[in-house]
C-alpha cells in the first residue's frame, strides 16, 4: 500500500496525515500530545518500547500481552510508544520495514477476546520516526489472550497476570457476573435466612 506523509497545522498544533492509495487517514497524535506523554513516567496506561518489530512469534505475543494489560487496567485510553528508551526516555526512533496498521490490527484482534479497539500512528519527532499505538477505553472488559487463556493487567509499569479476584471484579463491574449467580459449594439450607425468603 503506497503512502505519503504530510504534516499540517490545526489550531496551534501540528498534525500529521498519511495519504494511502485507497484511503485517507487523519491522525490525531500531535507533537504537543506526544511531548506531554514523554514527560510522564511509565504507568498502567503508558508504556515506552525501544523497537517496533513483529517478525517473531515472541514479539507478537509480547505486543498482545501489553495491549491486553493496558486495555484491562483502570482509566481511560492508554498508549504504547515505540522508538523510546523506557528508562531514559531518549528518542531513538524505529526502523520498521513496512508500517502496516492492518497487520497489527489483525494480530491483536485474532489473539485477544473480545478485540481491543486501537489506532496505530507514525509521528515524525526530532527527525525520527515514532510509532504510537493508542489503546482506547473498552466497554467490554475483561480482555483475554486467546492462546494462553490468560487475563493481563498493568501493575505500575509492568504487564502482569491478573489474579482470580481481579478477573472476578472485572466480570462483575461489567455486568458479566453477579454474586447471586455464583455457586457456594460449602453452603447448606441451614445457611439461608428463612425470614427473608
Amino acid at each position: 500500500m503506497q503512502k505519503k506523509f504530510v504534516s499540517y497545522k490545526k489550531n496551534s498544533d501540528i498534525c500529521f496525515k498519511f495519504v494511502y492509495a485507497n484511503r485517507d487517514e487523519v491522525t490525531t497524535m500531535t507533537i504537543q500530545k506526544l511531548e506531554e506523554l514523554l514527560k510522564r513516567e511509565e504507568s498502567e496506561k503508558l508504556d515506552f518500547k525501544l523497537e517496533f518489530k513483529l517478525n517473531l512469534e515472541s514479539q507478537k505475543k509480547e505486543l498482545v500481552k501489553d495491549v491486553c494489560a493496558i486495555a484491562n487496567s483502570k482509566g481511560g485510553r492508554g498508549y504504547i510508544i515505540f522508538g523510546i528508551k523506557d528508562k531514559t526516555k531518549e528518542v531513538v526512533g524505529v526502523t520498521t520495514e513496512i508500517f502496516d496498521e492492518e497487520r497489527v490490527q489483525q494480530i491483536i484482534s485474532s489473539r485477544i477476546d473480545p478485540p481491543v479497539p486501537i489506532r496505530l500512528e507514525e509521528v515524525e519527532y526530532l527527525g525520527k520516526k515514532i510509532v504510537v499505538l493508542t489503546i482506547f477505553k473498552s466497554e467490554h472488559l475483561p480482555h483475554q489472550v486467546l492462546q494462553s487463556g490468560t487475563f493481563y493487567l498493568r501493575r505500575g509499569s509492568t504487564s502482569d497476570i491478573a489474579r482470580r479476584f481481579e478477573v472476578a471484579a472485572m466480570l462483575q463491574e461489567n455486568g458479566l457476573l453477579s454474586w447471586e449467580s455464583i455457586l457456594i459449594h460449602k453452603a447448606s439450607l441451614n445457611d439461608l435466612d428463612w425470614n427473608l425468603l
